[in-house]
């Protein structure tokens, strides 16, 4: 069947989605052009909307249209970005699956940035420098884990690939990286830049959002930001999530672990996280550094993963963590039509985007989806402790269309799960092996054992939910400072 729709107001395409339950219609929802699920529709006057068929693989932000890239007007108006270095820690496992996307988007208008890793190579022309050449030769000879340096680095030296050593040996080398990539970012570039944001080669930043945020801010005071996270004493900002130092908080950073390398580096390899371990190098500063709460503007899920709740809902998403190639292309996409359609002075919400990437595949799946996990995880019910609402999928819906709370359910033998936020999942094949909602999954190989599990949406309710969000307003937008 091909596709026949046009672009209607979106008033009068809200109502013909009333009426025509199954067909696909474009809207535009809050400035972005979406589609809803249905069946062929003909208005009155005999012109056709849609004649798509079901299909709820399809998004809106799969079938937009991608605007053609003009860098001048594009680059012209990231207001700060000259201010600006991006520094991206990566890791040679990984590097040809996540790097490449981001020369085609985040690096456009970012011309100064670099590249961390731990093997060092040149990437489509560009310097990939490794970190841990920069770690003492007598850390690296003493700690096992960075054994693991040595083999990266032979083995691309023979020409083989580093993906065939992805792994936790791999992976366990990646704390020793962040405190010579900081110092050395600094190096780099000093005072010349006033701030200096990290990020991830899976993290996807919003530099529209980002400098507006930047404006705000005091370059001159010493200021750690980043998404909080506390180990034992310890409140740091994840690495995964982004992070953001001032340029004399790099200083200060760089100052202190020079100063005793050794004490520092004998620190690491005792401790589990790299980003742990700089909060504390900052804490040892004269005067020390804190760490800015900077959630949820910058944190660390994903469209499918986040709970879309107030907590959210009205302020700017700043970055994204664990998106894939694919993921971080339709973002920066989103961002750019934004942009062009609302300006350079309009942040993009938490709401623009489910708006934008949730609400229509939840509207899509009318209802539910098999094969599927939703990530509901409130309320939890196991037929092996007799609980009625675990007997079935239809038991699990009942349970939560009696519950006025309860916005969604998941379902799998023996076990129901329903939830209060709105989370869109994925589907079971597709699971991620890590992530920041990896505790939320069960421990299941592929699909076995989930034979019938279905997810479901109470949409009506949902729509109640968002409606009940009001607008959002600009005071109290932006976090400028930690509220105790």
């Amino acid at each position: 069947m091909h596709t026949a729709q046009r672009v209607l107001p979106a008033v009068s395409c809200l109502s013909c989605f009333a009426f025509v339950k199954y067909c696909w219609t474009a809207t535009i929802l809050s400035g972005e052009l979406v589609y809803h699920h249905g069946r062929l529709h003909v208005d009155s006057d005999g012109s056709v909307t849609c004649d798509l068929p079901v299909d709820t693989t399809i998004s809106h932000a799969q079938q937009a249209p991608t605007l053609p890239i003009n860098h001048e007007t594009h680059c012209a108006d990231l207001a700060g970005i000259e201010d600006l270095a991006i520094i991206l820690k990566t890791g040679s496992t990984e590097i040809y699956e996540k790097l490449p996307i981001h020369f085609t988007t985040t690096f456009l208008c970012v011309k100064d940035r670099l590249i961390y890793s731990d093997v060092q190579q040149y990437l489509s022309g560009e310097s990939v420098r490794d970190a841990l050449v920069m770690v003492s030769q007598e850390s690296r000879n003493k700690h096992s884990d960075l054994e693991q340096h040595a083999l990266l680095n032979d083995h691309v030296r023979l020409n083989e690939d580093a993906a065939e050593l992805k792994g936790e040996k791999s992976w366990h080398i990646d704390k020793w990286k962040f405190l010579p990539m900081i110092s050395d970012a600094y190096a780099t570039f000093g005072d010349s830049k006033k701030w200096y944001f990290f990020i991830e080669a899976d993290t996807y930043v919003s530099l529209h959002n980002l400098l507006p945020w930047l404006a705000m801010l005091d370059h001159k005071q010493a200021i750690y930001a980043g998404a909080q996270v506390m180990i034992d004493r310890t409140e740091f900002g994840h690495g995964g999530s982004g992070f953001l130092l001032s340029a004399s908080a790099a200083k200060a950073l760089s100052d202190v672990y020079h100063s005793d390398k050794a004490h520092w580096e004998s620190i690491i390899a005792a401790d589990c996280c790299g980003d742990k371990i700089m909060a504390e190098v900052l804490q040892a500063a004269n005067p020390p550094v804190r760490l800015l709460r900077a959630f949820p503007h910058i944190q660390g899920e994903t469209l499918a993963s986040l709970d879309w709740s107030p907590t959210h809902w009205c302020k700017p998403a700043i970055t994204w963590h664990h998106v894939d190639a694919a993921g971080i292309d339709k973002l920066w996409q989103f961002d750019r039509r934004w942009r062009a359609q609302h300006g350079a002075h309009t942040p993009i919400l938490f709401r623009d985007y489910y708006a934008a990437f949730v609400h229509p595949r939840i509207l899509a799946a009318n209802g539910s989806l098999p094969a599927w996990d939703n990530l509901s995880d409130e309320w939890t019910s196991s037929a092996a402790d007799g609980n009625p609402p675990a007997v079935s999928a239809q038991t699990c819906e009942r349970f939560c269309e009696d519950n006025k709370e309860c916005l969604q359910w998941v379902w799998r033998p023996g076990v129901c799960k329903a939830g209060r936020k709105v989370r869109f999942g994925w589907a079971l094949k597709n699971r991620p092996a890590l992530g920041s909602a990896d505790n939320r999954i069960a421990r299941v190989e592929g699909e076995e054992g989930m034979e019938g599990a279905v997810s479901g949406w109470l949409v009506g309710r949902i729509g109640g939910f968002r409606e009940g969000m009001g607008e959002c307003g600009a005071e109290g937008r932006w976090i400028i400072g930690n509220v105790e």
